[in-house]
């Protein structure tokens, strides 16, 4: 039965990591979104602040999301690119519909001292809410309609014209570990805030000469560009995970709100427009479906259904 209950937790684990590994390629999706909506954001900014304290645990609970992240990005970059160069108002309108699906359960979180505890009676708590939260939504919102309406334009690089000299390490390591900061944070996009500092036609360059291999192009310009961003992203992703951890801990109410409008906030980044046309039809449909997956897996309702059946199964 244990190794049972390990297998299908590695298996939603690494599906989890498929869909945050997704998320990250997209432009305006954040991976802290991901998780969020998938009711582990908690989870893992714990397992990583405080990865020391239980290592075996912590890999074995990390592991399969970095795994599935991986396989997210290699195996579906191509087509999400496709996708959103071709059908663009169904892709993000389809991740909108997860990020407002997500609300109540950011909403709900704000209240509950255990996130996972499904008879808190978060309904009494809404009337203790305090100032500091309002203030906190407040700003995280403004914040990322703010950064919606800055022109930051995307622009592709051959990365074989590129001098790598000590500028550029230092430009591209320090790059790396604010936008993996960035990237753990719901609503905030790591790759728009590459665009933003300028790294971003580096790194995707640098992805995309990956395949297929040339020694030649590995040697001068793939590990020369890709081991300084890669460092400065796992520094950034340790460092900004336990900031978040800490501040989750103290103030998790003013942290929820803060989460709460960096969430509503995104949706300004990520709204591609609208067209009266069957993509607009199907965008309408999936933004449903996308609330729908979103709303009900978060539900209590629907958990507690499932906790009360594997119960009656255990029995």
């Amino acid at each position: 039965m244990k190794e049972e209950s390990v297998s299908v937790a590695f298996i939603k684990n690494l599906i989890a990591g498929v869909v945050i590994g997704i998320a990250n390629i997209i432009p305006g999706v954040s991976g802290g979104t991901m998780m969020v909506i998938l009711n582990m954001f908690d989870k893992i900014i714990e397992a990583v602040s405080g990865f020391r304290k239980n290592i075996k645990k912590n890999i074995l609970y990390l592991l399969p999301i970095l795994i599935g992240a991986a396989i997210g990005i290699i195996a579906f970059s191509k087509g999400i690119t496709f996708m959103l160069e071709n059908y663009p108002i169904i892709i993000n309108f389809f991740f909108m519909g997860l990020i407002v699906g997500s609300v109540p359960l950011a909403f709900k979180s704000a209240y509950k001292k255990d996130t996972q505890d499904t008879t808190s009676n978060w309904k009494a708590e809404v009337k203790h809410t305090k100032a500091a939260s309002i203030v906190a939504f407040l700003v995280a919102f403004l914040l990322l309609v703010v950064i919606a309406f800055t022109n930051a334009e995307e622009t592709k690089v051959n990365i074989n014209t590129v001098t790598v000299d000590f500028l550029l390490v230092l430009k591209l390591f320090f790059g790396g570990a604010i936008a993996s900061i960035a990237m753990i944070i719901p609503g905030v996009s790591g790759s728009f805030v590459m665009v933003l500092l300028g790294i971003y036609p580096l790194f995707s360059g640098v992805a995309a000469a990956l395949l297929p291999f040339d020694a030649t192009t590995w040697m001068t310009k793939v590990l020369p560009i890709g081991i300084p961003i890669g460092l400065g992203i796992l520094l950034g992703l340790l460092i900004g995970a336990k900031l978040i951890d800490v501040v989750l801990k103290k103030f998790p109410q003013v942290t929820y709100f803060g989460i709460l409008g960096l969430l509503l906030g995104s949706l300004f980044d990520i709204y591609p427009g609208f067209q009266f046309d069957i993509q607009g039809l199907v965008a309408v449909v999936v933004c449903l479906v996308g609330f729908a997956l979103a709303y009900f897996s978060s539900s209590d309702r629907v958990r507690n259904y499932f906790l009360e059946k594997k119960s009656a199964k255990v029995e």
